[in-house]
């Protein structure tokens, strides 16, 4: 509710400024026409809701994002030998899971060390590699699916943007057709091309934030996929890839 409350303060906020503008440009067409594109006119609700699903999706992406990088400093620590040509002993293996559980207890808590705490377990009940290495593929899997799975509620709100939009144009094209009786007049001209105006610019507007909003969810995405891929690594290169050159002499 905090976010919600925040995006349609912001939303307000900005669609104020952009009428309060509108109104200071009105003698300059080129000015008056990009604001009221933008929505600063009283008709300009529709971009307003635009406006506040924009800001309460960005919200959501940086919270998962901020999520993400904190996830990165799990690489930090060190959990894992990185030296050259070193080999692990099961009896090393199960160290490894020991600092782990030691460091959760104490509260530092990364995807990480859940990943390296899991293939030390499997290795330790069989001492098998291809076990250890289908769990470390299961549990890097599933957290990478359950991640992808809180990212339903951003790919509905990046699409409802553009739906929202549509709506809004088959709003003013309503409008407009409701008055075309006014295309007999100057001034009734002008009222309804008003009308068609507001039917297009809030399509237009739609499908920038659209772009907007999915620049920044590739952009997690891809942060997404590189933390899982540097995660795999971490684990096979310096834990499951020794245990596998220690076993086969």
């Amino acid at each position: 509710m905090i976010r919600i409350g925040i995006s349609i303060a912001v939303a307000a906020i900005f669609w104020l400024v952009l009428i309060v503008l509108a109104n200071l440009f009105s003698r300059q067409p080129a000015a008056y026409r990009i604001l009221t594109l933008l929505g600063g006119s009283s008709l300009g609700y529709i971009q307003f809701i635009c406006y506040a699903i924009t800001v309460f999706t960005l919200i959501q992406l940086n919270e998962m994002s901020q999520y993400l990088s904190h996830q990165f400093k799990g690489f930090d620590l060190k959990l894992l030998p990185e030296e050259d040509q070193l080999i692990l002993t099961p009896e090393e293996v199960a160290d490894i899971k020991l600092s782990v559980i030691e460091i959760e207890k104490r509260g530092v808590l990364y995807l990480i060390t859940r990943f390296i705490k899991h293939a030390c377990t499997q290795y330790r009940n069989n001492q098998s590699i291809p076990e250890t290495i289908q769990i470390l593929d299961g549990q890097i899997g599933n957290s990478k699916e359950e991640m992808d799975g809180n990212l339903n509620m951003v790919r509905f709100l990046i699409s409802s943007v553009m739906s929202i939009g549509f709506i809004g144009t088959i709003i003013g094209l309503t409008s407009a057709i409701g008055h075309a009786h006014l295309a007999k007049t100057d001034h009734g001209l002008s009222i309804l091309t008003s009308y068609l105006a507001v039917a297009f610019d809030t399509t237009l507007v739609a499908l920038l934030l659209g772009l907007v909003l999915n620049y920044f969810y590739q952009k997690y995405l891809e942060k997404m996929d590189v933390f899982y891929a540097q995660s795999k690594s971490y684990v096979m290169d310096n834990l499951v890839s020794r245990i596998y050159r220690h076993a086969s002499e």
